[in-house]
């Protein structure tokens, strides 16, 4: 495949994917990610951002045609790009998959790797975002509680949103949702400009990651 290399920092090296990467916290994501996209009538998809290709190896043993990007040519990605000038023509696919991306960008430049993904994308995006705070959680679970309920736990959940703490770059994150001058609803505003917001998922027992299902604005 073509490959299109910018030069750009990587911004945490190769090493950082391999030992001690995938902890419990780690592998809740994945599920949901995954599950996602399971859910979705989809065929191709591109995942932007592959970390150690955990959740792309898996979509493609699950029949999926994925292909993947990122701009660190170390992780051999079959496009090395930047979110913000993806190397692909219009429509390509019907999923565009970018999940703790957007962080990593300044604030100011987010809605341009917005744009890059409503271009690209046929259809839906699926994203997730840092969304730290003081939270307290449990999760309860009851015999025969699949037969009367859809679910198959009850989770009981706050958050206090981290509105006082200010972020300062260091040298990942840009800014996160709920912090100092980023409140949720102002990301919201960002998404919806480029995509309607079908649904956000907060993964039980892993708050951290924040996902959004989005669709196209055509």
């Amino acid at each position: 495949m073509l490959k299109v290399d910018i030069v750009i920092m990587a911004q945490v090296p190769k090493e950082h994917y391999e030992k001690n990467y995938d902890d419990l916290n780690r592998f809740i994501s994945y599920f949901y990610q995954i599950d996602l996209v399971k859910r979705l009538n989809v065929k191709t998809i591109l995942e932007i951002g592959i970390g150690n290709k955990t959740v792309s190896n898996y979509l493609k043993h699950s029949g999926f045609n994925v292909t993947t990007c990122d701009f660190d040519k170390s992780l051999k990605p079959d496009y090395v790009a930047d979110i913000r000038k993806l190397p692909l023509k219009d429509n390509s696919y019907d999923l565009v998959m970018a999940c703790e991306i957007l962080e990593h960008l300044p604030w100011e430049e987010a809605d341009a790797a917005l744009k890059e993904m409503q271009r690209v994308t046929k259809m839906y995006a699926v994203i997730s975002l840092p969304y730290p705070g003081i939270t307290f959680e449990a999760a309860l679970k009851f015999p025969l509680l699949r037969r009367f309920s859809r679910k198959s736990l009850f989770n009981l959940f706050i958050r206090i949103p981290l509105f006082f703490k200010t972020i300062k770059f260091n040298g990942e994150h840009y800014w996160e949702i709920g912090v100092k001058n980023y409140p949720i609803s102002k990301v919201r505003k960002l998404i919806k400009k480029r995509f309607r917001i079908l649904k956000e998922v907060r993964p039980v027992l892993n708050p951290y990651n924040h996902f959004f299902l989005i669709e196209k604005r055509l």
